[in-house]
């Protein structure tokens, strides 16, 4: 059992996401940054969809009541067991009455915890994703963030030794982050409309959700007139009329009809979904084939990867 005694509106129960729904206007839901989130199960040994929390934002404090064995990826800075600083993203043992603190984090913005065998959480529509917008998943399948005093049941497990996650595949979520995009060439733009657009640097403005992140460039991207709502995908880069992108997140609107500019490849999309306001942004054309291979990598690795 784990027993939340500190929590924000951005601590959620997620797993890779809900699947099968979009025609009925369901969010995909799931980790913003799906390769932390995948890690922290990955150091477990753990199936790549148990549902783990994401921690936005720091301000996490929980109890664990049973022995266990827990995962910490993503976001870093102030987070101890026991008032003893952790190491470093990793599995770490965690004895019965042990107290796990999420405090400031110096990079990112989120953190992923994970524990022996998954937290025991019955889902919805097939995932335990907590998606606000759409009222579903979670600790109560309502879509509503975690609170204090709330308790997650997990099995007891026998306690190993530390283990840290290894160094080369660690991120930096603050430097410049060059994000790969793969262009849509069916919405009009000019030429000179991609040019700009790849050519210049964004910065990541306030307005930013698990619906979507709103970035600022110096020039504005000339998007043309809005067309009939379509479909959206995972990644997709907005032009509404300000001419500012806008990129389509976790729980985004299932229909819209601002021009699509392009579509940011998953592991670009988990590094940006980790950058604060302020931080500085730009884009790297990929084509369709290799953003489908460097995805075939992630599945290969961690055995699934939505």
């Amino acid at each position: 059992m784990l027993q939340i005694k500190l929590a924000n509106p951005m601590h959620t129960i997620q797993d890779l996401g809900r699947f099968g729904f979009v025609s009925q206007g369901v969010a995909q839901a799931g980790p913003m940054d799906s390769v932390a989130a995948c890690w922290a199960n990955q150091l477990l040994r753990n199936p790549v969809n148990c549902p783990i929390i994401e921690i936005g934002g720091g301000g996490f404090v929980a109890e664990f009541i049973e022995d266990v064995n827990f995962a910490v990826t993503g976001a870093w800075g102030d987070i101890s067991l026991n008032g003893d600083s952790l190491s470093g993203p990793g599995a770490y043992p965690a004895p019965a009455g042990s107290e796990l603190r999420v405090g400031r984090l110096d990079g990112g913005m989120f953190t992923y915890l994970a524990v022996d065998a998954g937290f025991e959480i019955h889902p919805i529509l097939g995932s335990v994703a907590t998606c606000q917008r759409d009222l579903l998943g979670g600790l109560h399948k309502t879509g509503t963030s975690l609170s204090v005093g709330e308790e997650l049941s997990y099995k007891k497990a026998r306690l190993l030794d530390h283990r840290l996650m290894p160094r080369r595949f660690l991120e930096s979520y603050t430097i410049p982050l060059e994000c790969e995009i793969i262009l849509r060439s069916s919405d009009n733009f000019e030429p000179a409309a991609f040019k700009q657009f790849l050519h210049q640097s964004y910065t990541v403005s306030q307005e930013q959700s698990r619906m979507g992140y709103r970035l600022h460039g110096h020039s504005i991207i000339n998007a043309g007139n809005p067309r009939y709502s379509v479909p959206m995908t995972l990644g997709g880069v907005q032009i509404p009329p300000s001419g500012q992108p806008v990129v389509l997140m976790r729980d985004h609107q299932s229909l819209g009809g601002y021009p699509l500019i392009g579509t940011v490849a998953r592991k670009s999309l988990g590094q940006l979904a980790q950058r604060k306001a302020g931080q500085q942004v730009s884009f790297r054309a990929v084509s369709s084939d290799e953003a489908r291979v460097n995805f075939m990598k992630y599945q290969k690795f961690f055995g699934d990867f939505r």
